[in-house]
C-alpha cells in the first residue's frame, strides 16, 4: 500500500472513532442516560464536546479523501503515519474499546455493587467530633429534644448554642431549621445536607419522625432486621460518586431485596454499627417505590435558599 493510501486509512479510522464518540454522546443525551454518568452542571461541556468532536471528525474525513487522491497538507507539517501493526492496534484499540463498551453494555443505575466497592457512608458529616465547638447534649437535652415541636420552639440564642459549629455554619443553620420541625422529610435538594446535619448534631434529633427514600443496601454482617437506605451523590461524574445512607431497623427488613427502591418512615435513634455511633431509623412503614427519573443527588452549593 502506497504512502498516500496508508495515510488516508489512518485519517479515515480517526474520523470514524471521533464520529463514534460524538454519536454516543448524542445518544446519551437523547435517551436521558447522560445523567447516569455526569452531573447536570457538567453536561453543557459534554454536549459541547460532541459538537467539537463532530467538527474534527469531518476534518479528518476530508483529510482522508485528500490523501487518497494524492494531495498532502500544503505546509508539509503532518506527522508520518506509523507502519507498525502492533503500535496501531494498541493506539486505536485504546480508543475503540471504551466506545464499544459504551454502545454494547446496558446503561444502568449504580446500586449495591458499586456502593459496596466504594463503601457506604453512614456518617455524612464532614466535620470530625474533635473539630466541633458544640458541646454534646446530655441526657436531659436528648429527652427534651424528643419532645420538641414547631409549637414549642426554643429562643434563638439557645438554638444558636445548641447548633453551633464554626467549621460548618450552613449546617448549623440547617440544624436550627430542622429542630423546629415535627417531621423531617429528606428531600432531594438537601439530601446530603440534611443527613450531614443530623449526623453532626445527632443528639438533638433523637425521637424525631423522619422520611427518606433510596435503594436498599445490605452487608453480610448486618442483622436480618437491618438494611441501609442510600443514594449516590455526584460531584462531577460517576467516577467521584459516593453513596450516603441511613441504617434502617425493621422487623421484616429481610423481605426487601437489595437495590429495591423504598420510602421509609420512622423515628430517629442513635445506634451502633461496626463500633461506630450512627443514626438509625426505627421504621414504622416501608413502601416500595419506582426509581426516580433523576436517581442521583448533587451537592447543593447554596443550601440555605432551599429552606422553606
Amino acid at each position: 500500500m502506497n504512502e498516500n493510501r496508508w495515510l488516508s486509512m489512518h485519517y479515515f479510522l480517526r474520523a470514524v472513532i471521533l464520529l463514534g464518540f460524538s454519536t454516543y454522546i448524542v445518544y446519551l443525551v437523547k435517551t436521558d442516560y447522560l445523567q447516569y454518568y455526569i452531573a447536570p452542571r457538567m453536561m453543557i461541556f459534554v454536549k459541547g464536546s460532541a459538537i467539537a468532536l463532530y467538527i474534527v471528525a469531518c476534518f479528518q474525513g476530508y483529510s482522508a479523501l485528500r490523501a487518497y487522491r494524492g494531495k498532502r497538507m500544503a505546509c508539509d507539517c503532518e506527522q508520518s503515519a506509523s507502519r507498525s501493526s502492533f503500535r496501531n492496534i494498541v493506539s486505536y484499540g485504546l480508543l475503540i474499546l471504551p466506545l464499544l463498551v459504551g454502545f454494547l453494555l446496558p446503561d444502568s443505575l449504580m446500586g449495591s455493587s458499586m456502593a459496596s466497592a466504594k463503601g457506604m457512608n453512614l456518617s455524612a458529616a464532614k466535620t470530625t467530633i474533635s473539630k466541633r465547638s458544640a458541646v454534646p447534649a446530655n441526657e436531659a437535652e436528648i429527652s427534651s429534644t424528643a419532645q420538641a415541636s414547631s409549637g414549642n420552639e426554643k429562643p434563638d440564642s439557645e438554638l444558636e448554642k445548641m447548633f453551633h459549629d464554626e467549621w460548618e455554619p450552613d449546617l448549623s443553620k440547617i440544624g436550627m431549621w430542622l429542630y423546629n420541625k415535627d417531621f423531617i422529610d429528606v428531600k432531594e435538594p438537601l439530601y446530603r445536607e440534611i443527613l450531614s446535619t443530623i449526623d453532626l448534631f445527632k443528639n438533638h434529633f433523637v425521637g424525631r419522625k423522619m422520611e427518606i427514600s433510596g435503594f436498599v443496601y445490605r452487608e453480610t454482617n448486618m442483622k436480618s432486621s437491618q438494611f441501609v437506605v442510600g443514594r449516590f451523590v455526584f460531584n462531577c461524574c460517576s467516577a467521584d460518586a459516593m453513596p450516603y445512607g441511613v441504617m434502617i431497623d425493621y422487623p421484616t427488613a429481610q423481605n426487601f431485596a437489595k437495590d429495591t427502591w423504598v420510602k421509609v418512615t420512622g423515628t430517629l435513634q442513635i445506634g451502633n454499627y461496626n463500633g461506630n455511633e450512627i443514626n438509625t431509623i426505627k421504621a414504622s412503614q416501608i413502601e416500595e417505590i419506582d426509581a426516580p427519573a433523576s436517581p442521583y443527588i448533587y451537592p447543593n452549593y447554596d443550601p440555605l435558599k432551599d429552606l422553606d
